[in-house]
């Protein structure tokens, strides 16, 4: 069943049942007002013709106290032919015998039930299709109980009970039937932004992400539907890391054969000349420099990409860093390559102690120098930097004055097997693997890469750590 007309029935079953309660209430109030007024008439009406009965005896009782019951019958006569309607009767009761009947219908016994004198009784009880009212009192007259009772219809306070109910069966359908259809027009203008919503679902379901809800209203389907449109952008979000995460893997995977292949058709075809021809001392000698230099350069790329598999499932444990020591080393580890090209590899380091894994660190700084290296000119000058900065952190530079990069490639340069001139980096020794090391060592330890470059005017990489410590402090502490 759809939420509209689940809406439509329960407000209309709460509705009945309320209107119900009401208009119950209110006929019984009416009816109960109704019939107290006929009892009180009633009970007034006994009282007269008990009064009236009792001051006709009176000359009886002081003649001739004896002839009170024969005497009885023409008094009420009398007095119900005076006093009372067509419809009324009287019956006089004398010494247990009932001595006058006005319309000689039988008297309920039950009427006289725990009767006392001067007190009254009454009972209603339903003859063929009438209501019928008794009302009995008792006195003592020579001796003798003198019971009066009157007799009055009352059926016309349950028939204003009938109409009355009738009356509001016919105006609880007609309130129904218009409040139906109120509410039915009420329930579809407010589960339309449902409905809505409902098919904005259908579509993201079917592959839409594209797709949001506009709907504009300040209740809780106004903030359920913003809340979508948040979820929506963020599955949309995702998908589209997704997707670039799947279209970085095909692409990392076709990088890889392309940059395996190079290397494996040069060994491959070198060692089936030095198998299959007669080659001169000098040639084999080019053969083997060959099929040596591509196998060191899948040496270094398998081991690149062990580091970067690694790195990608494990955290790393971070320890007491010293920067300037780290410097030196990573100086003393680059000094037969900058010598190569006659490069000058400066230090400005001010001291300080970072957290982090020094291994890890010396790896990502060696590669940062390494690129500087392949991309400066002979005789050109390096500068790795430290410096304390501002917001309390620690900033580790390499700046090269080489060929530099454009912002595209700058922005690529972190991805797997991406190289700017694939000529120079293979002839260098390059995969195309270090920079994305670089980044996954940052990454791992909380600090953030920066690359500043610009085209003919050289590079600079920074890696900001968040936070230091002063040399002393820790030099204190051990």
């Amino acid at each position: 069943m759809r939420f509209r007309y689940k809406v439509l029935m329960i407000n209309i079953i709460l509705l009945s049942i309320a209107v119900g309660a009401i208009g119950f209430l209110m006929i019984d109030k009416n009816f109960s007002l109704a019939f107290d007024t006929q009892i009180k008439n009633a009970v007034l009406e006994n009282n007269l013709v008990q009064s009236s009965i009792e001051y006709e005896l009176l000359s009886v009782i002081n003649s001739t106290p004896s002839q009170i019951g024969r005497t009885l019958p023409d008094i009420g006569t009398r007095v119900h032919n005076g006093m009372m309607t067509s419809d009324a009767a009287i019956y006089i009761r004398y010494n247990d015998t009932l001595v006058y009947n006005s319309d000689n219908r039988s008297v309920p016994e039950s009427i006289f039930e725990d009767l006392s004198v001067g007190s009254k009784n009454y009972i209603i009880c339903r003859e063929d299709s009438t209501y019928q009212i008794y009302v009995t009192s008792i006195n003592t007259i020579n001796g003798k109980n003198l019971c009066v009772i009157t007799n009055s219809d009352v059926t016309e306070a349950y028939d204003m009970m009938q109409h009355q109910i009738q009356y509001f069966k016919i105006l609880l359908i007609i309130i129904l039937c218009i409040c139906s259809i109120m509410m039915y027009f009420v329930s579809t203008l407010l589960t339309r932004p449902m409905e809505k919503l409902n098919v904005v679902t259908d579509s993201f379901a079917g592959g839409d992400y594209t797709v949001r809800a506009d709907i504009r209203q300040q209740d809780e389907i106004g903030q359920l539907a913003e809340k979508f449109n948040g979820m929506a952008a963020a599955v949309a979000h995702h998908m589209d890391e997704l997707h670039a995460m799947v279209k970085q893997r095909e692409q990392f995977v076709a990088d890889f054969t392309h940059e395996i292949k190079t290397p494996m058709t040069s060994i491959i075809g070198y060692a089936d000349m030095i198998r299959s021809k007669e080659l001169s001392r000098q040639r084999q000698i080019m053969a083997a420099n060959y099929i040596f230099s591509e196998g060191k350069r899948l040496e270094a790329m398998s081991r690149k990409l062990f580091d970067l598999i690694y790195l990608g499932q494990h955290e790393i444990i971070l320890n007491h860093v010293y920067a300037v020591r780290l410097a030196e080393e990573v100086a003393g580890s680059m000094s037969p390559l900058m010598e190569q090209k006659q490069l000058t590899l400066n230090l400005s380091m001010e001291p300080a102690v970072i957290s982090g894994d020094r291994e890890l660190l010396k790896t990502a700084l060696i590669n940062l120098l390494d690129n500087a290296r392949k991309a400066s000119p002979e005789k050109a000058e390096i500068l790795l930097k430290g410096v304390v900065t501002p917001e309390g952190g620690y900033r580790i530079s390499v700046t090269d004055h080489g060929i530099g990069m454009s912002p595209e490639d700058a922005k690529r340069i972190c991805d797997e097997f991406y190289m700017i001139d694939k000529s120079r980096s293979r002839k260098e020794g390059g995969a195309g693997l270090g920079m994305s090391l670089v980044s996954i060592i940052v990454t791992k330890h909380h600090a953030n890469l920066n690359i500043i470059s610009e085209l003919g005017m050289g590079t600079t990489i920074e890696i900001t750590f968040s936070s230091y410590k002063e040399e002393a402090s820790i030099d204190a502490e051990e």
